[in-house]
């Protein structure tokens, strides 16, 4: 799920999912694990029980991601 605006998202499983959220401004709440997020715009916030990556590689990538641990790689949260 990507380039969203005003997304809101609640009680969700994404199964599998990698680069969620790229540029998007979203509000989610997400009860499985993911496997990245990529550059959530400012304003969003999202909350997911593990996530393996959280890349930011571009200035606008400023929203908040808020996981209960971070995955390790093994998992990769599949």
């Amino acid at each position: 799920m990507c380039y969203c605006k005003r997304l809101k998202l609640i009680d969700c499983e994404m199964i599998d999912c990698d680069l969620a959220f790229e540029r998007s401004e979203v509000e989610a709440t997400i009860t499985t694990p993911v496997i990245s997020i990529k550059n959530p715009l400012q304003g969003s916030r999202i909350t997911v029980p593990a996530v393996g990556e959280i890349i930011r590689d571009i200035a606008e990538g400023t929203g908040n991601v808020q996981a209960q641990q971070k995955a390790d790689a093994a998992c990769a949260c599949a």
